[in-house]
């Protein structure tokens, strides 16, 4: 039986948390879509594989690590929203940090063809 959209999910966060950039590369569309919110530090979408993962590894190069887990995921058609709490500690001040934000995961064909995160734990339910 094939993984639902909600186990692919759960597996990227799970590879992430490993510090496996960009993941399990199978369930991601060549011409996935990379979207940053306003007011991130590099707003704006970028397009294809090679720009996701770089877009990926740059948002972690100042972590010591960053660990995501989902703590709620809802499946609407082709999309799941998810809310993920994570922990992080920054690599030139070693302040540790926990939060949460949100994620909108976008499927055609069981692969993923968009992923948009959001600062806020709510805003990916909304987008939905």
């Amino acid at each position: 039986m094939p993984p639902t959209n909600s186990d692919i999910v759960r597996l990227i966060y799970d590879a992430w948390s490993r510090d496996q950039i960009p993941g399990p590369v199978q369930f991601f569309d060549p011409e996935i879509e990379y979207v940053n919110p306003p007011g991130a530090i590099e707003s704006g979408t970028r397009q294809g594989l090679p720009e996701f993962e770089r877009a990926l590894a740059k948002t972690v190069e100042v972590w010591e690590y960053w660990r995501a887990e989902p703590e709620e995921l809802r499946e609407a058609g082709d999309s799941v929203a998810a809310v993920v709490r994570y922990r992080t500690r920054g690599k030139g001040s070693g302040v540790e940090m926990v939060g949460r934000e949100s994620a909108l995961w976008t499927f055609r064909d069981g692969k993923v063809i968009r992923y948009e995160w959001f600062h806020g734990p709510g805003d990916a339910f909304d987008a939905v």
